[in-house]
């Protein structure tokens, strides 16, 4: 009698034997420097190739904000202001293979939509990854197991953001947790942070918040000092009104909200400052920083506080801003007029 012997093969194993992905999206930016999508239209090109898995249809999840929400009405093309056109995974996967030296990318974030495959989906798109390019990779995604999360830095994702969005529990329930019929608890996504902390250390664990949600700038630079004493890196996006979505009407903050939250947000990092060396008012605004004029200039003129805040090679360009303005991440170094105005803008809040 002959013995039919079956080897378990794990599922990175089947991966790496049978590419079964045939789509993803790819930011118009990336896509236009990987050579997908012809345009000059790009003022400055994204240093990191924005990329999200494809599924017909929305995500299962429903945050008030997004182009991708459930019940939104926006086109399945749009995340945040951005286009992320349909291309072939394999031609994606020659394009960024053969990338001259002078175009490569810094760094390869995969934005993770919320549906039933999305995990093989990603596991896929890494393996796959990591056999033609040897860029680092960053991965955004809803909250996991730990299981899962051990499995992503097992084949090879440097860093792993899972965003919070909202600065305050009452907002995340009103924007993206029960109150909109969305899967997400405030809660849960802390524990999920705090797990993927221990996996992948300090440092190469980051969440989003989007200032313009009804937050107050008390609220949010309280939240951004948490995160920060739990060494979770604190990425900044302003919130942007797309049509569509149920926060269409919702205005985009005032530049000057944005600002402080921008310097307060550095101080905080860097531990120059404590949040007690912050004033606000009755309101929850801030009206004074324990700063003085030359200490604000040499931060807008050496650091990166405006700049685009996220993992190291990220500029996002215009993610949540028009070209013509206001621009409230930079996506490259500052120039002088830009420089002036903003101290100009602050200059009334240091001593």
């Amino acid at each position: 009698m002959s013995h039919i012997f079956i080897k378990k093969v794990n599922l990175r194993e089947i991966i790496g034997l049978i590419m079964t992905i045939e789509k993803i999206r790819v930011s118009i930016g990336s896509a236009s420097v990987l050579g997908l999508y012809q345009s000059k239209r790009f003022k400055d090109i994204p240093t990191t190739c924005y990329i999200m898995t494809y599924k017909e249809g929305h995500c299962i999840a429903n945050c008030g904000f997004c182009p991708q929400a459930r019940e939104s009405e926006s086109s399945v093309e749009m995340l945040s202001r951005v286009s992320w056109p349909v291309f072939s995974f394999k031609e994606f996967l020659t394009k960024i293979s053969y990338l001259p030296p002078t175009k490569r990318f810094k760094r390869v974030c995969i934005q993770t939509l919320n549906y039933t495959q999305n995990f093989q989906d990603l596991l896929e798109i890494i393996t796959q990854l990591k056999k033609n390019s040897n860029t680092p990779i960053s991965v955004a995604v809803p909250p996991m197991s730990r299981e899962k999360l051990e499995e992503l830095k097992l084949i090879g994702v440097e860093r792993v953001g899972i965003a919070l969005d909202a600065a305050t529990p009452k907002i995340f329930e009103e924007v993206k947790g029960k109150k909109v019929n969305s899967p997400y608890d405030w809660d849960n996504h802390f524990q999920n942070l705090k797990a993927a902390l221990e996996i992948f250390s300090e440092g190469f664990v980051t969440t989003h918040l989007i200032v313009g949600l009804g937050e107050t700038q008390k609220e949010i630079l309280t939240t951004i000092n948490k995160l920060n004493t739990l060494r979770i890196r604190v990425s900044l996006f302003a919130f942007t009104p797309i049509k569509g979505t149920s926060l269409e009407n919702l205005r985009q903050p005032d530049i000057i909200h944005f600002r402080k939250i921008q310097l307060g947000r550095y101080l905080l990092i860097n531990g120059l400052k404590k949040l007690k060396d912050f004033t606000f008012n009755t309101n929850g605004d801030v009206i004074k920083f324990n700063l003085n004029k030359r200490d604000l200039w040499n931060i807008i003129d050496e650091t990166s506080a405006f700049l685009t805040s996220g993992c190291p090679g990220c500029n996002r360009p215009y993610y949540t801003s028009k070209p013509s303005g206001p621009i409230y991440n930079y996506p490259r170094k500052l120039i002088t007029n830009e420089k002036d105005n903003i101290f100009q803008s602050l200059i009334k809040l240091v001593h």
